[in-house]
């Protein structure tokens, strides 16, 4: 009886020991499967980014008319601009019929418009322009794809969010790659063979898009916090490079040639995926130095090469443009993830208001060109321009450096996902309930000196003051921000900290 007793134990103990065994198995093949599921579809919304990438290649560099039909292959500057300014039109009418009727429409009806417009576009382009041989078709064909990439781009932003801030970094190291592709073979096939393939464009980025939402189910959900509204600060950002953006490709458009075109775009594409992947993944820098420090000089270096004459300034003050250019494209993108993921801002609202400021700033670019950027001389701009310009745009920079949203919220903060830098740090908590409370500089210094721990004492010892002055300062302290002791400040700052993490 004791052995029959005995064995039946094991025999229950290695049951229990598979079991088990097998249940960590099992979690662990589930692990490895939700792993992979979320891989893949990263996967499919960077080809989603890659191909509407491609589209907005396709949309400033490719509409054109054969030569054989047409004494000009592009439209005059005057046509691209009434073409950007249709577009912003347009974009503004989706922005408000998104403000009138945009919890009433489903994503996916957003997802199957921009598929139409995106591929009506080329369609209009290869009958009116290429068969009817009529160079205006290319104005409405401009409209239309940017109205196609204007609803995508809102989904496109959600779905990034709810994977991370990395992977919008990787999308634009991603879609330099495929561009380093598709820019010379625009010129290499046909341009009714390029047209036909951007007509099928649009229905394979919504295949991606669909096929990644149901790849990977685990991602973190995206939640809009009401009464969110977009940056000013972040719109200005976006108009004041747009403005050189628009001038530049003005002068591109005027006096560059397509061959001339390819390469330095090509090369463009090589040098940006490296910076991306040197500045925003390796470094981890933070936007205000990324955006001010490195971009926005870049992008201003590129055009001051422009007062000199000839192809050679023409060509090395593009490519260095288009360097700093597509880091700011990348910097941005991945601002505006961070912004919807962890601050709750719509993502429609702000992913659409972003492309209406670089549309309006490439007008005004557009427009300076047109009527203060021709030269007689052969410098590529005149040089009062360029200084004009370039003064304008500094001085947008001065102000935007040292404004306070910049400076305390989001412009500190790491492009990274990890934990400890996705929060602000405590010196920067202190600066936002200084600027919540409207305390004064030397208040907000003996804030953060009394949320440190420090008495009395030892904050006169620290900034030079009296004893008196700190107690004055002190009930100041407590009377802005209705509390009355140095714990209920602990409890501020630290709330505000946890807040902006959350």
């Amino acid at each position: 009886m004791g052995n029959h007793r005995s064995s039946d134990r094991m025999v229950s103990m290695g049951v229990v020991m598979t079991s088990a065994g097998g249940d960590r198995v099992g979690s662990t093949t589930s692990g490895k499967k939700k792993t992979t599921a979320m891989q893949k579809g990263e996967m499919l919304l960077i080809a989603a980014y890659c191909l509407s990438c491609c589209e907005i290649f396709f949309l400033y560099r490719n509409f054109r008319i054969p030569s054989e039909y047409l004494e000009s292959i592009t439209i005059p500057l005057f046509g691209s601009f009434v073409a950007v300014i249709s577009a912003l039109a347009l974009c503004l009418a989706l922005l408000v019929v998104y403000r009138a009727f945009g919890k009433k429409i489903d994503n996916d009806h957003y997802l199957v418009a921009a598929c139409v417009c995106s591929s009506l576009a080329p369609l209009l382009q290869l009958i009116v322009g290429h068969a009817l041989r009529q160079s205006w078709a290319i104005i409405p064909c401009i409209a239309l794809t940017a109205a196609g990439f204007v609803c995508f781009l809102p989904e496109m932003v959600r779905r990034l969010a709810s994977v991370g801030v990395s992977c919008s970094v990787r999308c634009n190291i991603a879609a330099c790659v495929a561009l380093l592709v598709v820019a010379p073979l625009s010129s290499l096939v046909p341009m009714e063979v390029f047209i036909l393939v951007m007509c099928l464009n649009p229905a394979l980025t919504l295949y991606c898009l669909r096929a990644s939402s149901s790849a990977s189910t685990s991602v973190t959900s995206v939640e809009v916090k009401e009464g969110q509204k977009v940056p000013k600060i972040l719109l200005l950002t976006i108009i004041a490079a747009c403005v050189m953006e628009g001038v530049v490709a003005a002068v591109d458009h005027a006096k560059m040639g397509d061959d001339a075109k390819i390469v330095v775009f090509s090369l463009a594409y090589v040098v940006s995926a490296a910076l991306m992947f040197a500045v925003l993944l390796r470094s981890r820098s933070n936007y205000n130095n990324a955006i001010f420090r490195v971009c926005f000089p870049i992008m201003a270096a590129g055009v001051s090469l422009f007062v000199f004459e000839g192809a050679l300034a023409l060509n090395v003050g593009t490519f260095i443009f288009l360097v700093g250019r597509q880091l700011f494209a990348a910097t941005i993108l991945a601002l505006v993830v961070y912004l919807v993921r962890y601050l709750g801002s719509d993502y429609y609202l702000l992913s659409v208001s972003s492309v209406v400021g670089a549309m309006l700033g490439s007008c005004v670019g557009l427009a300076l060109f047109s009527y203060c950027g021709q030269t007689g001389s052969a410098a590529i701009l005149p040089p009062t321009f360029l200084v004009y310009l370039l003064l304008g745009v500094l001085l947008v920079a001065i102000y935007l450096m040292s404004a306070s949203n910049l400076k305390t919220r989001w412009g500190m903060v790491a492009i990274d996902d990890s934990e400890e830098r996705v929060g602000l740090t405590f010196e920067q908590s202190c600066l936002i309930l200084a600027e919540k409370w409207g305390l004064t500089k030397r208040e907000s210094e003996i804030v953060a000196l009394m949320v440190k721990g420090r008495d009395k004492q030892s904050i006169a010892e620290k900034l030079y003051i009296s004893d008196g002055t700190v107690k004055v300062h002190t009930r100041n302290i407590y009377q802005k921000m209705g509390i009355h002791s140095k714990q209920e400040l602990i409890d501020l700052v630290e709330s505000t900290e946890d807040s902006i993490k959350e």
